[in-house]
């Protein structure tokens, strides 16, 4: 294994040791104008990682950029499993990366390497830092029959409403009415009855609330941003 390969392979290491987010370094999280990608940028040791999550298929793709000034080796990590963490309220994604080196004359498949074959990310990784833990001020009312306003949100999986309520529930115009406590579980990801994961975001400087939904199946993530309309 290249040198530089080498150390990319200690710091893969240390992202799976990686502190909760509030205790972590410095993140900078934003996705793409196509809603198709989360871009992130994060001190891991003396080392900047700058990572492209596929919502697609949960893939990461980017360069880590090294203290020394050298050429930024290349990183290719394929999601393999995944884990909840109910004490934490946290979703812990699997993968298998590999390494490169940039490209001479062309490309072969023999310049990858594999680096670490059991990388463990939190879904959290992914989602920047919160602006508030209370999400009181995000709710739509008491329940659905009493809404005085729902959010209209749009992104990944495309547009629908939503609504969340003080009595635990939550409804989804694409799916249905579930049961959701978005105060308790805020600042957590939370698992619901089918089987998929829902984190909610909420930016009270903006009134604006962004989601983070996985498909059931844990191989797709859905991000919506959502602005508030009074009916």
């Amino acid at each position: 294994m290249h040198p530089r390969l080498a150390i990319v392979a200690a710091l893969a290491v240390s992202l799976a040791a990686l502190p909760a987010p509030g205790l972590a370094a410095p993140t900078g999280v934003q996705w793409t104008p196509d809603a198709n990608h989360l871009l992130v940028n994060k001190d891991v040791g003396n080392e900047r990682w700058a990572i492209s999550l596929d919502l697609a298929d949960f893939s990461a793709t980017g360069n880590v950029f090294f203290s020394d000034g050298g050429a930024p080796a290349f990183v290719w990590c394929e999601k393999t499993g995944d884990r909840f963490d109910a004490d934490a309220g946290e979703l812990d994604l699997r993968y298998r990366c590999f390494g490169a080196d940039a490209g001479l004359g062309g490309f072969a498949s023999a310049d990858w390497s594999l680096i670490n074959d059991d990388v463990t990310l939190p879904l959290s990784f992914f989602i920047p830092a919160t602006e508030t833990c209370d999400l009181t001020g995000a709710l739509n009312g008491s329940s659905s029959a009493a809404a005085g306003d729902y959010w209209n949100c749009g992104g990944s999986a495309g547009a629908f409403t939503f609504g969340i309520f003080a009595n635990g529930t939550a409804r989804n115009s694409a799916t249905s009415t579930f049961a959701y406590d978005a105060v308790d579980e805020a600042c957590r990801i939370a698992p619901l009855a089918d089987g998929s994961y829902l984190d909610l975001e909420y930016s009270p400087s903006r009134d604006h609330l962004t989601l983070y939904e996985t498909t059931t199946d844990v191989k797709e993530l859905i991000v919506s941003e959502c602005e508030r309309v009074a009916f």
